[in-house]
């Protein structure tokens, strides 16, 4: 028997320690409700539940980006909307002045209508906010801008930005082996020398045909009448158009086409070419190069022409990772952008045009209003998407870092059990000693 050292209560210490350590993690996990609480408790699945959630912040954060997206592009359309009834209010005026019942006093109270109709249009433009950001004025669109001081591939108007995924930057259009054609109308031939020819889709009209004269009325693709002349020599110029009057044999109307032949290519500010996901096409007199369209002038010439595309397009944060991004343009609603700042319907023919012209902003509108339409879609299955994603990522980290409460309060039982009993064996070894006294008598 011993007495400096008592081998049982030391071994009876240690194991009380060891369930107490045990029973105060038991009631950490039962109280937090987790399973990790410290690095200590699984390395491995801390590191991975902290990544899950900082996902899933991310992705509860996304949703929210979402819909404040689709509140501003709701806020966008509505606004679009409101224009959209006034450009019909205002083609229905102009309808109503093409009518020759009209008098001098009729013609200008219509005036007067369209001017304020004008007037409120520039006025939601301004107007129109969500959060204290401007929508219509332009501050949210893709702007290109020519470069005037070069020579050599002239365009009609600066190239237009198709795609708000455009980056920004300084691009050049490079023509070789242009030549311009006719189709659809013998005897018509392009005038080379004439600035103010665009590309595109012609009407011609000869009446009073004879052997000597005929009266020719040149037409562009929205019906304006570019020219009219009464020829009698073989050769012509009518509206740009050089016309061979031996072959024009037929009386009424006929469509024609100009059209550019040769190699356009789209060159960074390196001068490299880049590559286009699509062949180049042309639609409605226009060249279009991947996400630009150009519109040329009849005197094209072999050269390069430089241009800056700015990309003020808004960006959505549609996910919880970098470039998980949907870019949106929205374009300036101004009268001026929608050309119907300067609409004259106290005349038959400012009438007639103004009709013209009502309907191009018409369609402009509404393909502004499309696209903000099919993006508001694409973001309403973008936050479904989200939700489900957060849902599933929240019970995968759910199974990693939580506790199994049952699990844990019978362990918790069974350790506490444990500690009771190390305490009472703890007091026994403590008397053991005491048996020295009784051989000591």
């Amino acid at each position: 028997m011993k007495i400096n050292n008592n081998i049982q209560a030391l071994n009876a210490y240690r194991n009380l320690n060891q369930n107490q350590n045990q029973v105060s993690k038991n009631l950490e996990k039962l109280s937090s409700g987790l399973r990790i609480n410290r690095a200590s408790d699984d390395a491995a699945g801390l590191a991975i539940s902290e990544k899950m959630r900082s996902q899933i912040r991310g992705l509860k954060q996304s949703e929210r980006n979402s819909m404040d997206g689709i509140s501003l592009m709701q806020t966008s359309e509505g606004a679009m909307q409101e224009i959209h009834s006034m450009l019909q209010r205002m083609r229905e005026l102009a309808v109503q002045a093409s009518n020759d019942t009209n008098t001098e006093y009729d013609s200008e109270q219509l005036q007067k209508e369209i001017l304020e109709l004008t007037k409120e249009i520039d006025s939601i433009s301004n107007r129109t906010e969500f959060n204290t950001k401007k929508l219509l004025d332009g501050s949210s669109a893709v702007y290109s801008y020519l470069d005037e001081d070069k020579n050599g591939a002239k365009l009609a108007s600066p190239p237009v930005a198709l795609d708000a995924d455009i980056q920004p930057g300084d691009y050049s259009i490079s023509v070789s082996g242009k030549s311009l054609k006719i189709d659809g109308a013998d005897g018509v031939l392009p005038n080379q020398e004439d600035e103010n020819q665009r590309l595109g889709e012609y009407t011609i009209e000869v009446e009073d045909l004879n052997d000597e004269t005929a009266f020719v009325t040149i037409y562009d693709d929205k019906g304006i009448e570019i020219d009219s002349q009464n020829i009698s020599d073989e050769q012509s110029n009518v509206g740009g158009f050089e016309l061979s009057f031996n072959d024009i044999t037929v009386e009424g109307k006929s469509k024609f086409r100009l059209e550019a032949e040769g190699t356009f290519k789209l060159l960074n500010d390196d001068g490299e070419n880049i590559e286009l996901k699509e062949e180049v096409s042309t639609k409605d007199g226009k060249i279009q190069l991947g996400d630009l369209e150009f519109e040329f002038r009849a005197n094209i010439s072999d050269g390069s022409s430089d241009f800056q595309v700015i990309n003020n397009s808004l960006a959505f944060q549609i996910g919880p990772n970098t470039g998980q991004q949907v870019m949106v343009d929205i374009p300036k609603m101004d009268a001026e952008e929608l050309d119907v700042d300067e609409v004259d319907v106290s005349t038959h023919d400012g009438a007639s045009k103004a009709i013209t012209q009502f309907d191009d902003a018409i369609n402009q509108v509404s393909d502004a209003r499309a696209k903000l339409g099919a993006v508001q879609n694409r973001m309403e299955h973008t936050v479904a998407n989200l939700q489900v994603t957060h849902e599933n990522l929240t019970s995968s980290e759910s199974r990693i870092r939580d506790a199994d409460m049952a699990k844990e309060m019978t362990e918790f039982t069974r350790n506490n059990i444990i500690n009771q009993s190390a305490t009472a064996m703890l007091a026994q070894a403590n008397q053991l000693p005491q048996g020295v006294l009784q051989l000591l008598q």
